[in-house]
């Protein structure tokens, strides 16, 4: 091998290297999006103090016996959210999460601070309701899923999941060494299989950012027996909450777990 060719090599060899390495120190700046906070005339905000940081979840009716936690997307402010999800829960009070760094909240996020701060949320808030539901829309899947396996919940909604953060990582970046490079990991797929309560997966028939194969990955490994899978068709990732057979696929979820709880 000639002297030339040696050090091509050499050098491609130190540019990789410097990538994964910038990667590396990169990483959470490319998988969470803060906001600024954002104000509501209309409502009171539950502030919750966990590991020395402030946490800003957004309220409605905290009096309903039900009680339903949303954890939102990577970048989505979840008061935009808020009108949305009081159509799909009449019923139930509702708590949305800003993580820590989004919205008022105080500190950055990362998998172990979501996490601790959904379980400091449920218990929070579980004495005060008869049964807690947990809902996630894509990032916040994989912090759902934890809850739903940390704590007793009545029952577990999912919108556009992800097997995994590797998994997803690994199909943009198929060139690198995701596995060990990753710090937040969010593998869903490993905690699947202990959830006994019933789940709905909602799919986005044409999702841009989660393939398929991504999402099958984690709807895989749950028990079939209390699976519910939709997916609906025609949808974007960003635009599944804007077709009716996403309203009409939770709102009937819902009222099949409340028959069952009265049997």
């Amino acid at each position: 091998m000639s002297k030339t060719v040696i050090w091509i090599l050499l050098v491609a060899g130190l540019a990789y290297a410097s990538f994964c390495g910038l990667l590396y120190v990169r990483q959470r700046s490319m998988i969470y999006y803060p906001h600024g906070e954002v104000k509501a005339a209309n409502l009171q905000p539950l502030w919750l103090s966990n590991q020395g940081h402030r946490l800003k979840i957004w309220q409605v009716a905290p009096e309903k016996p039900t009680a339903v936690l949303y954890f939102g997307g990577n970048a989505e402010n979840v008061l935009h959210s808020m009108a949305e999800l009081q159509s799909l829960y009449p019923d139930s009070s509702l708590y949305l999460m800003n993580y820590r760094g989004y919205g008022g909240s105080t500190g950055g996020p990362s998998e172990g601070a979501l996490f601790s701060d959904a379980v400091a949320l449920y218990d929070e808030v579980a004495d005060s309701h008869e049964e807690v539901i947990v809902m996630g829309r894509s990032l916040g899947t994989g912090v759902a899923v934890y809850l739903a396996e940390s704590r007793p919940v009545k029952a577990l909604i999912l919108v556009t999941p992800y097997q995994s953060m590797v998994a997803l990582a690994s199909h943009y970046y198929p060139f690198l060494p995701v596995n060990p490079l990753l710090k937040d990991r969010f593998e869903s797929h490993l905690r699947a299989p202990r959830i006994k309560v019933p789940v709905l997966a909602l799919v986005a028939e044409r999702d841009e950012v989660i393939p398929a194969k991504i999402s099958g990955g984690l709807i895989d490994t749950f028990n079939p027996e209390n699976l519910e899978q939709v997916v609906v068709e025609s949808a974007g990732h960003n635009t599944i909450q804007d077709y009716g057979d996403y309203h009409r696929a939770i709102k009937s979820f819902m009222s099949r777990i409340s028959t069952e709880s009265r049997q």
